[in-house]
């Protein structure tokens, strides 16, 4: 087995799947993604050197997270920065990966709006944001591309953090209570999981 450091240095996208989301269908204490600690040290490579990292493993990355944030009911807490540094390395070739992941769980979408992006790269984003909103067909496509400029918009008026609050690691809380899907919304889930699988 290749350490992070190794497996950065050669990827080839057919080894994305050793980073990939593989999860064991369940939730809570029995969540189980047996890639999860592979990947994070992976990212943890890539986040400390940015200019080492393909593009294709930047993105496999971010949507293994979404995928994981999707099913974990959380963002990684190195979410935005994985997202920032996508960004910054691809550019406008990275925006239909970014608008995907992004979109992909409440949690995502909060964690998007810790992004810093240098104002040369914002603007960069925004205008081919723009261009490719112009010329979007798609609903779907359309809703995500909408909401990343929104993000971008915020982001270059210094307001997109704004009514988001963030708790770090190992902060100490108290009067919490755990909050369990009801029954309908975990039928929900395991339908739409059958019909992703029938798709796929």
């Amino acid at each position: 087995m290749s350490t992070a450091t190794e497996y950065v240095a050669n990827y080839a996208e057919t080894d994305s799947e050793r980073v990939s989301f593989a999860w064991n269908g369940k939730h809570a204490k029995e969540f189980i993604d047996a890639n999860q600690e592979f990947r994070w040290e992976v990212v943890r490579h890539c986040l400390e050197h940015p200019d080492l990292a393909p593009l294709p493993l930047l993105k496999a990355l971010l949507r293994a997270d979404a995928a994981w944030s999707r099913e974990a009911w959380c963002a990684p807490n190195h979410f935005h920065h994985l997202a920032q540094t996508l960004l910054v390395r691809g550019r406008k070739s990275s925006l239909d990966t970014f608008a995907d992941c992004f979109s992909a769980s409440f949690d995502t979408f909060g964690a998007c709006h810790q992004l810093q992006l240098p104002p040369v790269v914002l603007s960069e984003l925004t205008s081919a944001l723009s261009q490719r909103l112009a010329a979007a067909t798609k609903h779907d496509h359309r809703k995500k591309l909408e909401a990343t400029l929104q993000l971008f918009e915020k982001l270059s008026t210094g307001t997109a953090s704004q009514g988001w609050a963030t708790l770090p690691p190992g902060t100490p809380v108290s009067n919490i209570q755990v909050v369990w899907p009801r029954w309908y919304h975990r039928l929900w889930h395991h339908i739409k999981a059958i019909f992703r699988g029938k798709v796929a």
